[in-house]
């Protein structure tokens, strides 16, 4: 067909070299695309619109942002709205600095509050995380559209921004408009992100009142919603009820069984799949790798098999799963011998350890890291960060807030991270500083605070601080009043604790929970109210639990009540059985009120099959924290 324009006489006809730019950059024949151009009159509109489209087409970002550069120097090129569609689709390809530019020259032209052009600058600073510019944009657009709601409901699901995003649901409703399959899909994966199963099913309602009741999309997010919430048999009741079904929804089937802990029902679905002759894709074996607890080899042959071994998305599934199910040194092995270390790699490995307890070995494997040329990122940081806490590491986590500044982290994630290992240090004063710092202060922030004046006895600041917290109209969570009545209890502030847990119920409306009447036995039995401790356990809207009565008994050996002692020790022992916590409690009060014959009885039963495991203390040197045995 080319070789025909060109004996016609066409080949210099913008029209036809648009036309063929156009067919050849469709075909992925970029070599040919480029050639029509070159050819062609350069300095036509329309021409230099499809070649920069091409360009983005063929990944050539570069190339489409150098052709928009020359365009405009040297044909006065007057880009459309298009033209500026495909230049941000590059930008968010390259970097975000540039991007800017590109959205400054928008703003000149008059293109700020066109809806196309705002739907891909949307798209653009979500992807990179930039809320504040995602919301200037949507500010200016004149008239949104579906289009535009849609691209702020994915920003914000991409930044776990949920709440935001069903907000921006709730918005376009009110606006007068129909919800299409991408609304409801992230709306849903909102839903999701939140665990919110009421309003997934309030969604679901809207989509069976819908066109959209047997879309494949909106199916398969119906899916990935009730399997995120817990809810297996709703997930499986929409898989069973679609009309069509592809690679996709069967992988979000498979993740889910995994995410709940089914993997037999994991593994009968990929059997099902092979029946069903699907494709099998990446997202199929990651999802398999992250359910098969246990079994992760067997299924990396599977893997192999199938031309995805070597694939670094599924070695870190594997490593992921090895991690979960506590198999440390097979895990440190097998990420020894991977090739292909990205940054998920090392987080994974480094946030594994971490979380198995193991974080002396997660912070000599981020110093291994830093030795690479593979930099941290914000979930990098917050592991990280946890593991200094936990070993008391104040000196590694002050060196580890300066690379996180230096490699210009400053997010929520690693400013609450940071704000725990501070305060799990004791350097409540760096904590404070920090947090003082912080422009925009959430929920967590104040509540690691919080915590850490808890933590360490300085109730009053606690409470302080949660004045000032109610000020700023931040609402308290029930996280929040653990720490408050802590706090109270630790510092002998009686009415204050008191106040508080009235006010958590009737201010805030927070249903008091097993640890918050804890908090509260601890707060009476500390001052030495035993009669009013044991009076509040016996009006508990619900039975108290073991370890309530372990806190009321710790109290009574406090005050030497040995009565109620006994009383405390009946309940935990029918709760839980004869264990080395509450036979230590009993014999150290049987000890310090002279009752001897009490103290041998009690160590006599302790002797016959029961151990106390020894304590742990920390020697500091010059380098790093060492653990060592101590009797405790």
């Amino acid at each position: 067909m080319h070789a025909q324009v060109i004996v016609s006489g066409f080949g210099s006809d913008p029209f036809v070299s648009t036309a063929l730019i156009d067919m050849y950059s469709k075909l992925s024949y970029p070599e040919l695309a480029v050639s029509v151009f070159r050819q062609s009159l350069v300095g036509d509109p329309v021409m230099l619109n499809s070649m920069i489209s091409g360009y983005v087409g063929f990944g050539a970002y570069e190339d489409a942002l150098r052709l928009f550069g020359e365009a405009r120097q040297d044909f006065d090129f007057k880009p459309t709205e298009f033209s500026f569609g495909s230049l941000i689709k590059a930008c968010s390809e390259l970097e975000r600095e540039i991007g800017e530019q590109i959205h400054g020259f928008i703003v000149k032209t008059g293109f700020d509050s066109n809806c196309f052009v705002g739907t891909s600058l949307i798209d653009l600073y979500g992807r990179f995380g930039d809320i504040k510019g995602l919301e200037t944009v949507f500010k200016n657009i004149l008239s949104a559209d579906t289009a535009v709601y849609n691209a702020m409901i994915g920003g914000y699901t991409k930044n776990e921004l949920d709440g935001i995003a069903l907000q921006y649901f709730c918005e376009l409703r009110l606006d007068g408009f129909d919800p299409n399959e991408c609304t409801l899909s992230g709306a849903l994966k909102a839903c999701g992100g939140l665990k919110s199963f009421d309003l997934g099913m309030t969604i679901h309602g809207v989509v069976e009142k819908s066109r959209f009741r047997q879309h494949l999309v909106v199916n398969t997010a119906l899916i990935d919603m009730y399997m995120k919430c817990g809810m297996v048999e709703e997930g499986c009741k929409v898989f069973d009820c679609m009309n069509e079904r592809n690679t996709i929804s069967y992988n979000s089937l498979i993740s889910g069984h995994g995410q709940n802990g089914n993997f037999n029902e994991a593994v009968a679905l990929f059997v099902e799949m092979n029946r069903q002759h699907l494709d099998m894709d990446l997202a199929t074996f990651v999802a398999l790798m992250t359910s098969c607890c246990g079994h992760e080899w067997s299924l990396y042959v599977h893997v192999i098999k199938h031309g995805f071994g070597s694939d670094y998305m599924v070695k870190n599934a594997l490593l992921d799963g090895l991690l979960k199910r506590g198999a440390a040194e097979e895990a440190i092995e097998f990420f020894g011998k991977m090739k292909d270390r990205n940054v998920i790699s090392w987080t994974t490995i480094i946030s594994g350890l971490t979380l198995l307890g193991l974080h002396s070995d997660a912070i000599k494997l981020f110093k291994t890291m830093c030795s690479t040329q593979v930099y941290p990122n914000n979930f990098t940081f917050s592991s990280i960060l946890r593991a200094c806490g936990h070993l008391a590491g104040l000196d590694q986590g002050r060196c580890i807030h300066g690379c996180s500044i230096k490699h210009g982290i400053k997010d929520e994630f690693t400013n609450s991270a940071l704000l725990d290992m501070y305060a799990r240090c004791g350097a409540l004063e760096d904590g404070r500083r920090l947090f003082d710092e912080l422009m925009n202060k959430d929920i967590v922030s104040w509540n690691t605070m919080i915590s850490g004046y808890a933590h360490h006895g300085y109730g009053h600041e606690a409470l302080d601080l949660y004045a000032k917290m109610e000020k700023h109209n931040v609402d308290p969570s029930h996280v929040t009043f653990v720490s408050l009545l802590s706090a109270c209890s630790h510092c002998g502030l009686v009415e204050n604790g008191v106040q508080l847990f009235d006010q958590m119920v009737s201010k805030y409306g927070i249903v008091p929970c097993m640890e918050h009447y804890a908090c509260m036995v601890d707060l009476f039995g500390r001052a030495g109210m035993l009669d009013r401790a044991r009076l509040f356990i016996e009006n508990m809207p619900f039975e108290a639990d073991a370890s309530v009565w372990t806190v009321f008994l710790a109290a009574c050996k406090l005050h030497g009540n040995v009565e109620l002692a006994r009383l405390a020790r009946d309940h935990v022992m029918g709760m839980q059985g004869e264990d080395s916590p509450t036979l230590v409690l009993m014999s150290n009060m049987y000890s310090e009120v002279g009752k001897w014959d009490d103290v041998e009885n009690t160590r006599r039963r302790m002797r016959i099959g029961l151990r106390k495991e020894p304590g742990l203390s920390w020697v500091r040197t010059t380098e790093e924290p060492l653990c060592s045995y101590g009797a405790i």
